[in-house]
């Protein structure tokens, strides 16, 4: 492929991201807490997946994925993301996908290619063993996420009837580029969803930051660089304190690509809550709200082009972490974006932004090259 045909490739890839991001945000926000998932770990796993998969099978992960009919061009925008992210400097990201069958079948060998420019791994474990298997999974989870991420398949969930397994591991570490003033932190009440408020630990900064008011969301935008540039925390605030419930209901038409293209460099007084949340998900029943049923269904699901022999996905488990400080962020979570120049004003400069994060609020981590969506969640009570 050429340069524009790759270029097209990530933009398809992009676009199916972020239409899925919302998707899933959509489905998953009905259950009342925080929030916090990795939307691109899922997508690239079910991805793969959709490769091995034949005729109803395909055709729902196709649709539930916003995927192109082109699998040329899906296979390509894939492994140039992958590698790209891979690659990033100065955070530390490292993204890692597995899928576990059971033994005893031979996986195809164009799959095992597909595998392989995906960067996920393909295993094949007997699950009669169920308790071998089980910490095999989470021993690889947890060194995949240097610890922070235990235990993702409890006990009882894997035995002798398991066929396969989809497991999405994903580690980010990153410094701000503008890193908040510790002694500026300080105790300050944030409203919660049930009108009451509590006492979180309020960070401070002062500074230029790339910034949108998004009135069809009632909202205001603001990007949070890691000093890669490339990766951001994006955070969707509503100007009203009880206006998360109509951010959500809005969410649909939310643009990434157009929200970026709006933003401009202004000077804003931020006020970010330190956070830490851990989230732990059974994604099947949300898959198949999504239209991506046959694939967990005995009778209908077609993984013939990954094992001859009749498969189907037992489960599709998902567990993520995130802790949001002075410094930055480490997670089970990534982002970024490149804030330009301005020219010195020739007026007064304007009043300064308040950019207050005391209420409930959205953010995503966004690598702002690729205009993708790597992480995803609501933050409803800090203490949570």
């Amino acid at each position: 492929m050429g340069d524009s045909q790759v270029a097209a490739a990530i933009e398809a890839v992009s676009h199916a991201n972020v239409n899925f991001t919302v998707d899933l945000y959509k489905v998953l926000a009905n259950e009342p807490g925080n929030l916090f998932f990795s939307p691109l770990s899922i997508q690239v796993v079910l991805a793969l997946v959709f490769f091995g998969a034949k005729g109803d099978t395909a055709k729902e992960l196709e649709r539930g994925l916003h995927l192109t009919s082109d699998k040329e061009v899906t296979d390509t925008g894939f492994n140039v993301l992958m590698h790209q992210l891979n690659e990033s400097e100065n955070v530390l990201l490292e993204i890692a996908n597995n899928v576990y069958l059971r033994t005893g079948y031979e996986i195809k060998e164009e799959f095992r290619k597909t595998a392989d420019r995906f960067l996920a791994g393909v295993e094949q474990l007997n699950f009669a063993e169920s308790e071998q298997s089980r910490k095999t999974i989470n021993d690889w989870v947890e060194t995949k996420t240097h610890g922070k991420i235990k235990d993702i398949i409890p006990q009882g969930v894997l035995d002798a009837s398991t066929l396969m397994v989809l497991v999405n591991a994903i580690y980010f570490k990153g410094a701000w580029m503008k890193i908040f003033y510790e002694d500026a932190t300080k105790p300050t009440p944030f409203h919660l969803l049930s009108g009451t408020t509590e006492d979180v630990d309020m960070m401070y900064l002062e500074d230029h930051f790339m910034y949108a008011d998004i009135p069809e969301l009632n909202s205001q935008a603001l990007m949070l660089p890691y000093k890669n540039w490339r990766l951001n925390m994006m955070v969707l605030l509503p100007k009203e304190v009880n206006g998360l419930q109509h951010l959500e209901r809005n969410l649909e038409k939310f643009e990434l690509a157009q929200i970026l293209e709006r933003m401009e460099r202004k000077e804003v007084f931020v006020y970010l809550p330190k956070f830490k949340m851990e989230y732990s998900k059974s994604l099947k029943d949300t898959l198949k709200t999504l239209g991506i049923e046959s694939m967990f269904e005995p009778s209908k699901a077609n993984f013939s082009g990954i094992v001859d022999g009749h498969y189907v996905v037992s489960e599709v488990l998902h567990k993520a972490f995130i802790e949001v400080n002075e410094n930055g962020t480490e997670a089970a979570a990534a982002t970024a974006l490149i804030a330009v120049g301005a020219s010195a004003p020739l007026f007064p400069p304007p009043p300064p932004i308040i950019f207050k994060a005391d209420h409930p609020f959205i953010f995503f981590i966004v690598d702002d090259v690729t205009r993708t969506i790597l992480f995803a969640g609501r933050l409803a009570a800090p203490s949570a």
